[in-house]
């Protein structure tokens, strides 16, 4: 789970990847009952795909209180920027391990020994959650030469502005580091539904601060509405542990059996989970140094056009995920081409018609979800026009989550990182040479560019990953 709100559509799809992905790991180490799986991930959809819809709408209605409210300027620029550096550094050191290895790990613990389980599970929320206290504590102190690795391009006003905003969110990715690691517990105990409804609480706290606090603290009532929106993710996770009669204490069992597997599952996905993050990152760096709003008007673009993303691209992957990894196991090559073939066909198809759908009607898109009080005409034109340049990436967006699946299932997560690093060189490269011609136009055609480039790598390594089926 991501803490920005930007980035909030994306990670309801990726909590079910973390649910897929969590059971399909169990199975590789645990004997589990196959109408037990079948029923655990039919149920597990449903409820995932209410919550995730119930996300979207609430999404929405965040970014059109944010567009409606601060328009295109540049509190909302700041407010956006504010962000990047707590969430990247949440994903790069917590996230991205948590959803790769907590779960099997902890399982596989409890089906030997349940005690032994529940101090992994309590040592690693510990850490967690210490960790990204000491990060938020350096954050908070460094704000100030942060802030213009974030957006070098703003003026000394906007820069005040970003490092106040840092500084009251700086605390953020602590409270999520906890909920996280609470949330694979939840994964592992089938208990979906508050999974999934802490991210709804999320976003209600952001939309609550908006609409009582910043009418009295400007940008900063924002913030304080995301504390706590995250405060609240934490707390409906907390609640559903109770019930479960979970200890909720710190624990620091560092020798147990679990814990150095933890660490060697973890280290891939670390570098490759915030890849897409970093790449955003240096768009934001690139959109500072253009007129004032640019950082919003590419957010709230790229909020857009990740919906189609995570409705085909993510959810497809994630749904074959499991019949790739079955068919590698059992070395059936056919049926691992047939299924990966069959898939791949419906994420091209499905995704180049969402892709021309949003392209043709962008402008409406745009005027009549988020346009209105404060987001002018002009913010609106500005919008839309780069929402239709994201559009070019989408097919290649949504491909890319399969190719990354079918390296996963052949146990390889270390090239889908390598890939995801050459993407963000070459979309951050492209969007630099292009944007003092293009402008902000640049940024989603370099990411056009790199996301195409990465498609491409993956086309030809992965056929020589699967020469050993």
């Amino acid at each position: 789970m991501l803490a920005s709100p930007v980035w909030t559509i994306k990670s309801h799809c990726q909590s079910f990847i973390l649910v897929q992905n969590s059971l399909t790991g169990y199975t590789q180490t645990v004997k589990l009952d196959k109408n037990f799986l079948k029923d655990t991930l039919i149920s597990s959809r449903g409820i995932l795909v209410g919550t995730t819809f119930a996300s979207y709408v609430l999404g929405l209605l965040r970014d059109r209180l944010f567009a409606h409210t601060f328009g295109a300027g540049q509190e909302l620029d700041a407010y956006q920027a504010a962000f990047l550096l707590p969430d990247f550094l949440l994903n790069f050191l917590i996230a991205g391990g948590l959803a790769a290895a907590f779960v099997p790990l902890f399982l596989e613990a409890k089906s030997k020994d349940p005690k032994q389980a529940i101090l992994f599970a309590r040592t690693i929320t510990t850490i967690s959650a210490l960790l990204m206290l000491g990060v938020g504590a350096l954050l908070f102190i460094f704000a100030p030469y942060l802030a213009t690795l974030v957006a070098p391009g703003f003026g000394a006003e906007n820069h005040i502005l970003l490092v106040r905003l840092v500084r009251v969110l700086a605390f953020s990715p602590t409270i999520f580091a906890a909920s996280n690691a609470l949330g694979g517990i939840l994964v592992a105990e089938n208990r979906f539904l508050t999974y999934g409804l802490a991210p709804v609480f999320y976003n209600a706290g952001i939309i609550v601060g908006t609409f009582f606090l910043a009418p009295h603290f400007g940008i900063l009532g924002v913030a304080y509405g995301t504390i706590g929106g995250a405060l609240l993710h934490l707390a409906v996770r907390l609640l559903e542990l109770k019930t479960l009669r979970f200890p909720i204490r710190p624990a620091f069992h560092m020798k147990l059996p679990q814990f150095i597997p933890f660490l060697r599952l973890s280290l891939p996905k670390m570098f490759g989970h915030p890849v897409e993050m970093a790449t955003f990152w240096g768009f934001t760096a690139l959109a500072s140094t253009l007129p004032s709003g640019s950082i919003a008007i590419l957010n709230f673009a790229r909020n857009f056009q990740s919906v189609p993303i995570s409705l085909i691209g993510i959810s497809f992957a994630t749904v074959s995920f499991s019949l790739l990894a079955k068919a590698h196991a059992e070395k059936d090559r056919d049926r691992f081409n047939a299924e990966l073939n069959r898939t791949m066909r419906h994420i091209v198809m499905l995704s180049v018609l969402a892709a021309l759908g949003m392209f043709f009607f962008r402008n409406l898109i745009i005027s009549l979800l988020i346009g209105g009080g404060s987001f002018d005409e002009h913010a609106v034109r500005e919008t839309a026009l780069l929402l239709g340049a994201f559009t070019l990436s989408i097919p290649f967006e949504a491909v890319s989550h399969l190719q990354a699946r079918a390296f996963y299932a052949a146990k390889n997560t270390l090239l889908p990182v390598l890939a995801g690093a050459f993407n963000l060189i070459i979309s951050v490269f492209c969007a630099w040479m292009l944007i003092g011609t293009f402008g902000l136009l640049a940024l989603p055609l370099g990411y056009a560019i790199g996301t195409l480039a990465k498609v491409i790598v993956l086309g030809i390594l992965l056929p020589r990953q699967l020469k050993n089926i």
